[in-house]
């Protein structure tokens, strides 16, 4: 089941990881693949790693995957800081 990206932002941070936390386990339970749009993304920390490597996983469980449409360069360079780049791969 493709769905429209799911925008998430513009703060991914420790403030609002329960918040999106519940928008991403609800993309998940639906079911299919998830597609983000971090696009609008100006604040990024590693509670935003964390949640984008719980709903990978979370996906992979389901045999489903997670995919970037769109990734600010705040997201960018959060993630290569990381060594979390794959996370943007197709």
């Amino acid at each position: 089941m493709n769905r429209p990206a799911l925008p998430l932002g513009p703060e991914l941070t420790i403030g609002f990881a329960a918040a999106w936390r519940e928008t991403l386990a609800d993309a998940v339970n639906a079911g299919g693949q998830v597609t983000l749009d971090l696009g609008e993304v100006t604040d990024f920390d590693s509670a935003g790693v964390q949640l984008l490597l719980a709903t990978q996983r979370s996906l992979a469980e389901r045999g489903q995957r997670m995919n970037v449409a769109a990734a600010s360069p705040v997201v960018r360079d959060g993630l290569q800081v990381f060594g979390l780049q794959s996370l943007l791969d197709d």
